[in-house]
């Protein structure tokens, strides 16, 4: 069995506006090789970087842009994600424009106002409670309705902004910003 102590630096960041208190661990290997692990709420990010061209890992940290570093912590969390109320209000412009005669998606038709209640009821009936992109797969009738038979591609950017994304992104530039005001510290 063969047991190495390393130095850890441990930061604790709190009374950043609506962010919880984040954790941070630093250790630096050697020059050019480190990992940071960041906790925040009851969730933890770890990366481990071989490459840093000679930074340790705070200067490599807050030299990267956060998009790079969600990447690492996350690489299945995008800044966008499926909204059943995005898939409303597009499904309802489909029907406006098939109203007022202009070409939407597969419509190049215009559509009398009845047509365009029943198919609004519809809307609003069937797709409010859509939660999930695959959920659209027991709505496909009234979908192929709306978009045409390739209706997944339209149903696929029915997305609004990713909220858990934004927070990560957060909670990066809080570390950053933390890294930065340490750095400063130890120089003077």
């Amino acid at each position: 069995m063969k047991i190495e102590a390393s130095k850890v630096t441990k930061l604790l960041i709190s009374e950043v506006p609506n962010i919880d208190p984040i954790t941070v661990f630093l250790e630096d290997y050697e020059p050019g090789k480190g990992k940071i692990t960041v906790s925040c709420w009851g969730k933890s990010w770890t990366a481990y970087w071989g490459g840093m061209s000679g930074d340790d890992v705070a200067t490599f940290f807050c030299r990267v842009d956060t998009h790079y570093i969600i990447g690492y912590f996350a690489p299945q969390l995008h800044s966008t994600r499926f909204s059943g109320t995005a898939l409303v209000e597009k499904a309802k412009r489909v029907v406006l424009d098939c109203r007022r005669g202009r070409t939407a998606n597969h419509h190049p038709y215009s559509m009398d106002r009845d047509e365009a209640r029943q198919l609004f009821d519809r809307i609003e009936d069937d797709l409010r409670y859509v939660e999930r992109e695959d959920h659209c797969w027991n709505h496909s009738d009234l979908l192929s309705a709306l978009f045409g038979d390739e209706w997944w591609h339209d149903a696929g950017e029915a997305k609004k902004p990713n909220p858990d994304y934004d927070y990560l992104e957060r909670i990066i530039a809080a570390v950053q910003e933390a890294l930065k005001w340490q750095a400063r510290a130890e120089a003077a």
